[in-house]
């Protein structure tokens, strides 16, 4: 059985830490008047392993649909060996749930890499803020990836509040060809990750910054579906598998007191998310080099880490390192900042 907990966030997120959230029905409910609600959901489980969604009316340059089927979704608790195993798993927890909150921009803060809260939204707005369960400070923080202290132990969910989760792309390209992508992750949580909206009236449009968090013990990605031909043996897997142990990866889009995250849509109907040089338009030098400052100081940077990066291996365990194969060994990115990014989508 599900449940869902709505409660009022009476401080907004300030205030969370210390709020007590309760069980609420339709008519307590309707005389809440806080800055937002929290949600947890119990014994959640989602099994779409036998079912198929289709996405259609994606076009390639030639005006033909490339059709792409998505399958083998599924969310669980942790060990259910790529979903062959699924049991019910809880999303949050009353003391740190998913929020949406109605922010003054002053109250939000963001942790930067070493530790210290800053404020990375402008003053005096009202922001629309939905976020994963906070990050911890100080004591009672749990390991984001367990037996990795590398990743931290700031993490507020717990190792039964993770989840095993699962997806399959199939990509029809043509009438005879199919490319597949299937991921798995093991103990995955999302901890500290947020997205936050205003609208800018200067630029007359819809705004924001983002932080997603992946934090996973495991990610296997396979290029083939398991039993069509090339894809059946356990040799014929490996050979088409990339291993991921100890993963993280922390990606930061906009800053939003100087490069707010741009959403727009061309007038041919192409999807644009752009990151505006800081500086762009500002003449004075000293203002420049005051904004550059603090940018450089205070904007959140975008870290990648992967302990070991395999492609062919197997893994002795659901968990262990993969031997054998091509191994690569452990990579990382960390602190990237964009001084400019567009990414705009385009027919095929």
């Amino acid at each position: 059985m599900q449940r869902l907990f709505l409660a009022s966030l009476l401080g907004g997120l300030a205030g969370l830490a210390n709020a007590e959230l309760q069980a609420l029905d339709d008519e307590k409910l309707a005389t809440v008047s806080g800055a937002g609600f929290g949600m947890v959901i119990e014994n959640f489980l989602y099994d779409g392993t036998q079912a198929t969604i289709t996405i259609n009316d994606i076009t390639n340059g030639s005006g033909q649909n490339v059709p792409i089927a998505v399958k083998e979704l599924y969310v669980g608790a942790t060990g259910s060996n790529k979903g062959s195993n699924l049991q019910p798993v809880n999303i949050g927890r009353l003391s740190y749930p998913w929020t949406l909150d109605l922010v003054k921009g002053e109250n939000l803060k963001t942790l930067r890499d070493d530790g210290q809260l800053v404020q990375t939204v402008p003053t005096n707005l009202s922001i629309l803020s939905f976020a994963a369960p906070d990050k911890i400070f100080g004591a009672g923080g749990q390991p984001c990836i367990s037996g990795y202290a590398a990743a931290g132990n700031n993490c507020s969910m717990r190792s039964t509040e993770k989840v095993d989760a699962g997806i399959r792309f199939d990509f029809s390209v043509t009438g005879s060809r199919t490319d597949v992508i299937n991921m798995d992750f093991t103990e995955l949580t999302m901890d500290g990750s947020y997205l936050r909206l205003w609208g800018d009236n200067s630029r007359q449009q819809l705004v924001g910054e983002a932080r997603i968090n992946l934090y996973a013990k495991t990610l296997e990605i396979l290029s083939c579906a398991t039993g069509a031909a090339g894809c059946n043996t356990a040799q014929e897997l490996a050979a088409r598998t990339i291993y991921f142990t100890n993963t993280y990866a922390q990606f930061a889009l906009g800053y939003g007191k100087s490069q707010p995250l741009l959403f727009d849509v061309t007038s041919n109907g192409q999807f644009v998310l752009e990151l505006p040089n800081p500086v762009a338009g500002v003449t004075n030098a000293t203002t420049r080099n005051q904004i550059a400052a603090d940018f450089y100081a205070n904007a959140p940077r975008t870290n990648i880490l992967i302990d070991n990066l395999n492609f062919g291996g197997t893994r002795s365990s659901p968990t262990a390192v993969p031997t054998g194969g091509y191994n690569f060994g452990r990579n990382e990115i960390s602190g990237m900042s964009f001084n400019y990014l567009k990414v705009s989508s385009h027919d095929l």
